[in-house]
C-alpha cells in the first residue's frame, strides 16, 4: 500500500531532465529542502516537539534524533509503490535535508548540541543545503543510484 508519493526526480532519459531554479528567499529555500522530506515526517515531528515543553531539552533532542533515523526508513518502505524500486537517492538525501530544515526551523533544538548557535546560522545551513542537495543528487545519479 502506497502511503505517500515519492519525490519526482526524473533521470535524464532521452533528453528529459529537470531545470533548477534559483530561489531568493527563505520560503523558497524551505520549499526546496522540504521536497526531499516526507510531509508526514515533518508533521509528526512538529506535533511531537510542539507538545514537549521547551525546557525539557533532552526529550526534544531525542525526538529530533529519532525522527532523523526514521526518515530514510519512511521513504524506503512507506513511499514505495508495488513493482517499483526503492527511491534510494531520496533515502540517502532526506536525512541531510531534515538536518538543514531543523537547523532553520528549530534553532532551540540545535542549541542543545551547540550552545553558541544563532538563528542566522540556520539560514546559512538552509541555503547551503539547498545548493548542495541537487549536487549530491546528481552525484548519486552518476553513480547509478536510482530514484524512480
Amino acid at each position: 500500500m502506497l502511503l505517500r508519493p515519492r519525490v519526482k526526480r526524473e533521470d535524464n532519459i532521452a533528453g528529459k531532465g529537470r531545470t533548477l531554479v534559483a530561489k531568493g528567499d527563505q520560503d523558497g529555500l524551505l520549499n526546496a529542502i522540504i521536497t526531499w522530506i516526507p510531509i508526514e515526517v515533518i508533521g509528526a515531528y512538529k506535533f511531537i516537539v510542539g507538545v514537549i515543553p521547551a525546557e525539557v531539552t533532552s526529550w526534544r533532542l531525542g525526538i529530533t534524533i529519532l525522527v532523523l533515523i526514521i526518515t530514510p526508513f519512511w521513504i524506503a518502505f512507506a513511499t514505495k509503490p508495488s513493482q517499483k524500486e526503492t527511491a534510494w537517492r531520496q533515502v540517502i538525501l532526506a536525512p541531510i535535508a531534515f538536518v538543514c530544515w531543523v537547523t532553520a526551523i528549530q534553532p532551540d533544538v540545535v542549541t542543545i548540541i551547540y550552545s553558541s548557535w544563532q538563528s542566522w546560522m540556520g539560514s546559512v545551513t538552509l541555503g547551503v543545503g539547498t545548493l548542495l542537495l541537487p549536487v549530491f543528487d546528481g552525484a548519486l545519479k552518476k553513480l547509478g543510484i536510482p530514484q524512480n
